[in-house]
């Protein structure tokens, strides 16, 4: 698509650009299209401003710009892996022109205000597949239609387990629930703890506990599209509320918090890495961002991954994924042709499918090649097929204190309270944001 058909289209205005940005009152003189400060054309060269969102994969992107900059010598690249400059940026007329997120709430309100372009036109959108592309659909978008983001990597969660202490019990990777308790009762049997729990960070009780359970045994993604839709008028008799979809869940999460070791809710995060590493659980329940540490811990660890069963029909099984990485280019670029061109070679099979190769998840590409890293190939028919959810936390604006509610049910175990929260929260938000 050129810069004019795009300039074609109906924009959002100003306003409502500032508005997604939550500054609409503090930066309404700031216009928001033009040169920003750090990006455009000067002697025949076009600058532009990449901002993505993993510090992390740094190296991995100044390769990748290096090689694109010698086959587009007309363009130069500078990477910004700074994402809390986004918003800012905006504000000072010095928007990114090429931005990668993690799809969710947050991301989402920027597509509904039409901050980013439609890329539904560019050829690189017919070679994704349309299963992941719907996972970034599912979340609105702007104009009812516009393509305002492409995948470029999709994460996949499920148990991590430790292969050797598997076979050396003689248990099976669980395709039921029946089996998969059966599996932590044979584990605890044998002096070894089931579960490596880091309750003291209640993030990985909502990831893990909350989100495994929710997504394996409801639509996550249709429950909140009818939520959304009911608005404020939510109230926990609805049957659309929390209260009537998620109780189901809950004995599962607190027999699965039974099964943790003794003294979970003083281990964090970085004690579970620690811990499993060392063989002293036999499961844990975390996403492949964990599986790079747990290897530093211990080089000769033996890991795999599988999609956690909540029921007891093996179709039902689910792994949660998330867009960890999706790119967009900002609608207002005034570089959007040399934008294009970037993107297009981002999603080249070369580059996107080393990436997920090198960081344990999976291309958005039709085509990509099988996964092969015993780690996680695990969930590799779960995304294959699109037995897939996205965690029930993602959908919650970050003014929703929602670990903490998580954290609170396990350690009291009031499910009524828990949801009934949970309902007020989201009756809360819904008054706030109405139109």
């Amino acid at each position: 698509m050129s810069a004019a058909s795009l300039s074609a289209k109906a924009e959002p205005s100003r306003r409502s650009l500032l508005k997604a940005a939550g500054l609409a009152g503090a930066a309404f003189m700031v216009p928001l299209s033009g040169c920003g400060a750090t990006s455009g054309a000067h002697n025949g060269i076009t600058t532009l401003r990449f901002m993505q969102n993993k510090p992390e994969v740094v190296a991995y992107f100044n390769q990748v710009i290096k090689d694109f900059e010698a086959l587009n010598p007309d363009i130069r690249v500078i990477q910004d892996f700074n994402e809390g400059n986004f918003v800012p940026g905006l504000v000072r007329n010095d928007p990114p022109d090429v931005v990668t997120r993690g799809f969710a709430q947050a991301t989402a309100d920027f597509v509904k205000k039409g901050i980013f372009a439609d890329l539904s036109d560019m050829p690189v959108a017919a070679s994704i597949d349309p299963k992941m592309q719907d996972l970034v659909a599912s979340w609105g978008q702007y104009n009812g239609s516009e393509i305002s983001a492409l995948p470029f990597s999709l994460a996949a969660a499920g148990v991590i387990y430790n292969r050797d202490i598997f076979e050396a019990k003689g248990v099976a990777v669980p395709t039921t629930w029946d089996e998969f308790i059966a599996a932590c009762e044979t584990f605890k049997a044998a002096g070894i703890a089931p579960i490596y729990g880091t309750f003291k960070d209640n993030w990985t009780l909502g990831q893990g506990l909350f989100d495994y359970v929710a997504g394996g045994s409801l639509d996550v993604a249709g429950f909140f599209a009818k939520l959304t839709a009911k608005g404020a008028a939510i109230s926990p008799d609805a049957a659309e509320s929390f209260t009537n979809n998620f109780a189901p869940a809950l004995p599962k999460m607190l027999q699965l918090a039974s099964f943790s070791q003794k003294g979970a809710a003083s281990k964090n995060y970085a004690d579970g890495n620690a811990a499993f590493a060392k063989g002293q659980a036999a499961m844990y329940l975390q996403g492949p961002w964990a599986l790079s540490q747990l290897v530093a811990a211990n080089k000769n660890v033996r890991l795999g991954s599988f999609p956690l069963p909540v029921t007891n029909n093996p179709a039902d099984t689910k792994a949660r994924v998330n867009v960890d990485m999706a790119l967009s280019i900002t609608r207002n670029t005034p570089n959007m042709a040399a934008a294009q061109r970037f993107v297009n070679y981002l999603l080249e099979p070369s580059v996107v499918n080393a990436y997920n190769e090198k960081n344990a998840a999976y291309s958005p590409l039709k085509d990509a090649p099988a996964v092969e890293n015993p780690q996680i190939s695990g969930l590799n028919t779960s995304v294959r097929d699109g037995r897939y959810y996205q965690g029930a936390t993602t959908y919650f604006p970050p003014s929703v204190p929602l670990y903490n509610y998580v954290q609170s049910f396990v350690y009291t175990q009031n499910g009524e309270q828990f949801l009934a929260a949970l309902d007020d929260e989201w009756r809360r938000v819904a008054e706030r944001t109405a139109v």
